[in-house]
């Protein structure tokens, strides 16, 4: 049985520092190649976490569905749990035969059913026991797990089923890192190989300004002007909504000059495992390798002072035209002053403003946050 206790380690060309940006893998799943997985397969925080609840989770004889089951160590932790069945998910054909050469040298390839295709197209031969999965982006939602989970528990799990992760929170943090504004605005983005190119994913996501992109980048609490907020909370019961819109203010803490907004999640695994991607201590490995944080700047850095008031409208929406993963996020709004309006932002993934803010700004005929 492979150890939870194993160490991980990052390789020398995959090595972060803070405040360092980095390319959004969450924004470029179909080019995932062999040095993200290793550098997923290296993450700690991911590994651990996921290694000791899906052997809480799955108990022996139980069957089991992975979503997006990439190389296969998530089913793999279920076989070695008992695990009757596995039918292991991947749209990514290069993937399969990794997850299967795993499975079967561990000696469990009688019980794991490969399937290449979109979990959408897919039709079991029963309903499972538990579904699992880790299509988890650095704002939980930024992999298109809401509808695709809302799929796999409709069609996939028995009634009394159980879901793997349960439950997903998103915070958003106002930051300060001047050393992070300034890469963006340079266009200066590290990735773990030349693939991961972000002129080219500017390029295709038909967007011309930086700003109007997230980035991969660890922000530790030393750049908070303000205090986390959960934004989204997500329950994977076939509820939740993929395109939302939500408005949280914030109060200054720290003076400094407000450069954008941190954001992580929060999700509980299992009944024992949380999986927190809020830390900011690299040596400490506290941080997550893998997802790092999010990091949404704001194009004109704001100079902000204790006290001051940012208001935040937070959007998810999806764009016009059609593709099987995307989606945009918009955030936008203001920083006040005693009352008295100091300066706006807005920035806009995608070709089009949000659907949702663009409606809400057609009823109330004013902007949303006008003067």
């Amino acid at each position: 049985m492979v150890s939870i206790m194993k160490m991980y380690k990052t390789s020398e060309k995959m090595k972060y520092e803070p405040e360092q940006v980095w390319f959004p893998l969450s924004e470029d799943i179909l080019s995932w190649d062999d040095d993200l997985h290793e550098l997923m397969l290296n993450d700690e925080i991911r590994m651990v976490a996921y290694e000791k609840a899906i052997k809480e989770a799955v108990k022996p004889g139980m069957t089991v569905v992975d979503v997006g089951t990439g190389t296969g160590i998530l089913a793999l932790w279920a076989l070695e749990a008992g695990a009757s069945q596995v039918y292991g998910i991947d749209v990514n054909a290069a993937r399969i035969p990794q997850a299967v050469r795993r499975i079967s040298d561990a000696g469990f390839s009688g019980r794991f059913i490969p399937i290449n295709d979109l979990s959408y197209k897919v039709e079991l031969p029963e309903r499972v026991d538990v579904c699992i999965s880790e299509i988890l982006g650095n704002l939980a939602d930024n992999e298109d797990m809401i509808p695709i989970l809302a799929d796999a528990r409709k069609r996939f799990l028995k009634d009394e089923g159980l879901m793997l992760p349960r439950k997903v929170m998103t915070y958003l943090t106002p930051v300060s890192s001047v050393q992070a504004h300034e890469q963006v605005k340079k266009r200066e983005c590290r990735g773990i190989n030349g693939s991961y190119n972000l002129d080219d994913l500017l390029a295709r996501l038909n967007t011309k300004n930086p700003f109007n992109l997230y980035y991969d980048c660890i922000l530790p609490e030393s750049t908070y002007v303000g205090e986390p907020q959960a934004v989204a909370a997500f329950n994977f019961d076939g509820k939740d909504q993929a395109e939302y819109r939500v408005n949280v203010n914030y109060t200054v803490v720290r003076a400094g000059m407000l450069t954008g907004f941190k954001g992580d999640f929060l999700a509980e695994l299992s009944d024992s495992v949380v999986l927190d991607i809020s830390g900011g201590d690299i040596t400490g490995r506290t941080t997550s390798d893998c997802w790092k944080h999010c990091y949404l700047p704001i194009e004109k850095p704001i100079e902000v002072q204790k006290g001051d008031v940012i208001e935040l409208e937070f959007s998810r929406f999806y764009p016009k035209e059609k593709s099987t993963f995307r989606q945009c996020y918009a955030w936008e709004g203001r920083v006040s002053r005693e009352g008295s309006l100091v300066q706006e932002f807005g920035q806009y993934m995608g070709s089009v403003v949000s659907s949702l803010t663009t409606k809400i700004k057609e009823e109330e005929k004013t902007p949303l946050f006008g003067k």
